[in-house]
Formats: C-alpha cells, structure tokens, sequence
C-alpha cells in the first residue's frame, strides 16, 4: 500500500502546476524564452552584438545551473545525453583546423558551447520547460509578426510578405513553420475558452502567413506533418472518439457540395487555383517548378563537384566552408556532406533521426492524454524540421529559433526526451498537465 500511495504522488509530482515564487527554473525558462525571440529579432536588427546576445544568453543560462546546489551532478552527467551528436561535432571541429580558416574553427567551437549549455539546462529543467519556452516566444513572434506586417497583408500579389522585417522571406516562413505546431498545441491545452479562441485565431492567422511568405518549402512541410498526423490518427482510430453532433454532420454535407457548385458555375474555382499559381510563382521562370529549385540545384552540383574532385566525401571542408567555396548552399543535407562529410554527418544526422524516431514511440499510446499529445507535436515539428531543410540550409546551425529547439531535442537524453518507462506506464496515477510542468520528465528547478 505504501509502495503504491509513493508511486501515485511521484506521478502527481510530475504532473504538479508551476511555482508561483521566482525559482532557478523559472529564471531559466524566462531566459530560454528571450534567446529564442531574439534568434528572430537578429534578423530585424542587423548588429553583430545582437546576433551574438542569444549565445550570450544561453551561456547565462548554464552558468545559472552551475550556480545551483546540483551543480556537481550536472557537471558529473554532462556527457549522458546527445552523444552522436557531440561525437559529429568534434569530428567536423578536427577537420575544420586542418583547413586552417579561422572563422570555421571558432564557428565550430561556438557549436560545441551550444551543446554543453544545452545539457546543463536540459538537466536542470527538463525538455518540457524548454519546449514551454520556446511556445512562449513562438506565440510573441507570431503576434508581433502580424502586428508589424499588418500594412504588406494587403499589398499587390507580386510582393512576398516578410512581416515588417528583413528578413528573406523563406527565412521568415522557416520560422514561422517552426513555431505554428507550438501554437496549435498551446491551443490544444488552454482550458480558458477566451485563450484557447484566442490561440485558434492565431494558429489560423500563422498557417495564412506561412502561405503569404511564399515559401513553398515552409508550406509543404506543415502540410505534410498535418497529412501524416491525419493518416497516422486514422490508422490508429483516434478520430472514432471525436464529438461530433449529427446536425454539424449535416450541414458540412450540405454546404460543401452547394459551395462547390457555385464556384464550378461561376468559374471562382479557377480564379482560386490561378492566384494560388501566381502567387507561389510556379511558373515563372526564376522560381517556377522548371528553374531548378529556383537554381538551388546548379549550386547543389557544383558543392558535389568540389566534393568529388578533392576527395572529401567523409570529411568534408569544415563549418561555413560552404558559404566561402560554393554560396549558400540551401538545401541543409548538401550543406552537411559538404562541411562536415559522410563521417560526421553521418552521426549528426543519425542524432535527427534518433530524435524522431524516440518521438514517434512516444506518441504511439492510444489514450488521449496531455503527455501523448506533447511528443505528438513534437514529432510533427521534427517532420516539418526534416522536409523543410530540403530547400533551406538551417539542418544543422543554432541561428535561428527553429533549429536551436531542435538542437535542444538532439542533446537530450532518452529520459529528458520522452521521460522514463516507469513515467509513461503510470499516468493514471495523477492528472496530466495541460502544459508544460515546472518539474518534467522527473527534472526540478532548485
């Protein structure tokens, strides 16, 4: 019985709502929360000290943690997790000094920094903080996003929408890919009907954004994770316990065929297709379906030519030795094999893939819990991560908030990623949360 009564609180605990008083892991996350938004706000401001403040900030981070009581078992354990990873990256730093390029050799120190500051946050507050941290700035983004290109949503079709920003507007819609499965789940778990209304909108205004940027890439990847989260709930009969009232079923059946009718009968369904065609330019000859990937691939085959003719197939030419030999190289498994070579991109990838694949068991318990739907939204934004690299060049770098939530993901261990067995098998001990709790996955602040 006491075995069993110390079982069901542990499972509370996890499941416990966040301290009110400010706390290391509090601190923590609020810090976490300003990295990722300036990831974002780099882009806007243009100054070196400002592209630097999110490492900057990242490094406070750990030495937060190193302050704390468990500094000695943070230290002890900061290897328990990421291993592939941190095995690729000194691999790429090793041939990255024997190009002798200073700026590949500190590009590449500065990475291993990153991984280091992410083990110790990720053991001082767990991946689930992280992920609350990087929803809230994902919900900031969006908003101010909106906010400050609300004068270019109605502009002239040609123009692509960059948010008020300078940023490029792939990299713009990069972003915002990376963030609308965090706003879609923050909508999932409100329990406040003004706030859940609230996050819906935005999800909706996100997804039309997304599609204004005109990047293609963004748009089809967050098609795609939400057709794979489609048929994977199909497969798994998690669409036969929706709530559905017979009379909503009638008006859907009623309403599609008469809507479809009218656009057929005064040819709106081909003014649609047309504005979509035009506006993503599909057949024009810089970014239409036969430029070559808006000339992605001419520069795609020079990058394999110098691989080929210097016989750099395993090692490569180091970090950011690309954007000096060839250009940018937007496609981020090109620019892999590129800089760090079959050997150590092989791990670096292999790290992706352990991630996802971790995320994808994790998400496969049919009970329709909180903590399902967490690596759910996950695994979707491993989706989106993995389809859209294939047309830019973020895979595998930390300067924006996308892939440094990602880096994050690879550096954690199995039990900071989907928790422990004893974890998962318990659930009905306690409630689930409906956000992100304080202690995660077992992980307290002091």
């Amino acid at each position: 019985m006491a075995a069993a009564m110390e079982r069901g609180a542990s499972a509370v605990i996890v499941a416990a709502p966040e301290q009110r008083h400010i706390t290391l892991s509090w601190l923590i996350r609020t810090i976490l929360t300003w990295t990722f938004l300036i990831s974002f706000a780099q882009y806007e401001m243009q100054s070196s000290v400002i592209q630097f403040l999110p490492m900057a900030l990242l490094a406070l981070c750990s030495l937060l943690v190193l302050s704390g009581r468990h500094r000695g078992h943070r230290l002890q354990h900061l290897l328990s997790g990421g291993g592939l990873w941190f095995a690729g990256m000194l691999f790429g730093e090793a041939v990255s000094d024997t190009s002798h390029d200073t700026y590949s050799i500190l590009y590449g120190l500065v990475f291993l920094g990153v991984f280091l500051c992410a083990r110790l946050v990720l053991q001082e507050i767990g991946l689930a903080n992280v992920i609350r941290a990087y929803s809230d700035a994902g919900l900031l983004v969006c908003f101010i996003i909106l906010l400050s290109g609300r004068g270019s949503l109605f502009a002239g079709q040609g123009v692509r929408f960059t948010g008020g920003t300078r940023a490029h507007p792939n990299l713009v819609g990069f972003i915002l890919a990376g963030f609308f499965p965090m706003v879609v789940w923050r909508a999932m778990e409100e329990n406040r009907p003004w706030r859940k209304r609230a996050y819906v909108a935005l999800s909706a205004a996100t997804f039309g954004l997304i599609f204004l940027t005109g990047s293609r890439g963004s748009l089809s990847a967050v098609m795609l994770a939400g057709g794979a989260l489609f048929l994977r709930g199909v497969a798994r009969g998690w669409f036969r316990k929706m709530r559905v009232t017979h009379l909503l079923v009638i008006v859907v059946l009623m309403l599609l065929p008469l809507a479809l009718a009218y656009l057929l009968a005064n040819h709106r369904l081909e003014h649609v297709t047309d504005y979509i065609t035009e506006y993503l330019a599909l057949k024009t000859s810089q970014r239409g379906i036969t430029s070559g990937m808006s000339g992605r691939t001419g520069i795609w085959k020079i990058a394999f030519r110098l691989l080929r003719n210097r016989d750099r197939w395993f090692f490569g030419f180091g970090y950011r030795a690309g954007d000096r030999m060839v250009g940018t190289i937007d496609n981020g498994y090109v620019q892999l094999v590129f800089e760090s070579g079959l050997i150590a991109g092989g791990l670096i990838f292999g790290s992706m893939l352990r991630v996802f694949v971790l995320l994808w068991k994790a998400s496969a318990p049919r009970e329709n819990n909180a903590w399902t739907r967490f690596y759910m939204v996950l695994w979707c934004l491993m989706i989106v991560y993995f389809f859209n690299n294939i047309s830019t060049r973020y895979l595998f770098s930390f300067g924006s908030p996308f892939s440094l939530c990602v880096l994050f993901m690879m550096a954690a261990s199995r039990e900071e990623l989907v928790g422990s067995q004893a974890r998962m098998h318990t659930r009905k001990a306690g409630p689930a949360p409906r956000l992100a709790p304080a202690a995660s996955l077992g992980h307290s602040g002091d």
